[in-house]
């Protein structure tokens, strides 16, 4: 396990194995060999290995990083997925806003989000 710390230099939120990179912040995550190949290959992404951890910590930083880390991707779902999903409690309706904002940005989904923000 790799304890990483990156930092998105774009100019979008990027979210890559469940974890929120807002632009130009420091995120420290910790991940394992082939989670770390999947943040490296991000053009915009700036990597450092802070820690390099033996085999016998893995389950227990797995666990740590991934708490930290929104549950769901708002961007890989449809509009229904992701009302269901707030009604379920899964994720936040603010969560999920800041996520669409960020990303597909789709004005349905947006204002159904809002309507139950305020009920």
């Amino acid at each position: 396990m790799k304890t990483l710390r990156v930092v998105n230099k774009g100019r979008k939120t990027r979210y890559r194995l469940g974890v929120e990179f807002p632009p130009n912040q420091p995120v420290e995550i910790t991940v394992g060999n082939r989670e770390y190949l999947t943040v490296k290959a991000v053009r915009d992404f700036e990597v450092e290995i802070v820690n390099e951890g033996d085999k016998s910590e893995t389950e227990h930083r797995h666990e740590s990083a991934k708490t930290d880390a929104p549950s769901l991707d708002v961007q890989s779902m449809t509009i229904d997925e992701v009302l269901e999903a707030v009604k379920e409690s899964k994720i936040s309706v603010d969560e999920a806003l800041s996520q669409e904002k960020a990303g597909k940005n789709r004005s349905t989904l947006i204002d159904k989000l809002e309507s139950l923000k305020e009920a």
